[in-house]
């Protein structure tokens, strides 16, 4: 995978628009509103990709000696390991940390990146999120 074309914003938006390994395609989500006021809406995310695959994924998890320069970082993590920034809240769901305050232990537990990418790619195949 090749990094992101930052010549031109507006390249780089659609590229991230049309990423395989994006968040829209990890998490399904739903827009509400308060009926009195329109203003206040807030997404809610359902049909978890990590949560819904999790049996397949635990093939695939590894330990990884997680650099000191990553502590507290885990989408410049995410992007040396796969290549995108959004991992970083499934890399946190693996290790059990709730927040990125919590992101600084030596040793981790990743998603194998070749093999993670060879998965995402056939299930998403298979939800049709991909052709």
């Amino acid at each position: 995978m090749g990094l992101p074309n930052l010549t031109y914003i507006d390249s780089y938006i659609s590229d991230g628009q049309t990423a395989v390994m994006s968040l829209k395609n990890f998490y399904d989500s739903v827009l509400v509103s308060d009926i009195d006021n329109r203003d206040h809406v807030f997404q809610i995310a359902y049909d978890d990709f990590f949560l819904k695959y999790k049996h397949q994924l635990e093939t695939i998890v590894v330990e990884y000696n997680l650099p000191e320069r990553y502590f507290y970082k885990p989408k410049t993590a995410s992007l040396e390991l796969y290549g995108t920034t959004e991992m970083w809240l499934g890399l946190l769901r693996l290790n059990n940390m709730r927040n990125i305050t919590e992101f600084c232990q030596p040793n981790i537990k990743v998603y194998s990146p070749g093999d993670f990418k060879d998965m995402v790619s056939i299930f998403f195949k298979r939800e049709g999120k991909v052709t």
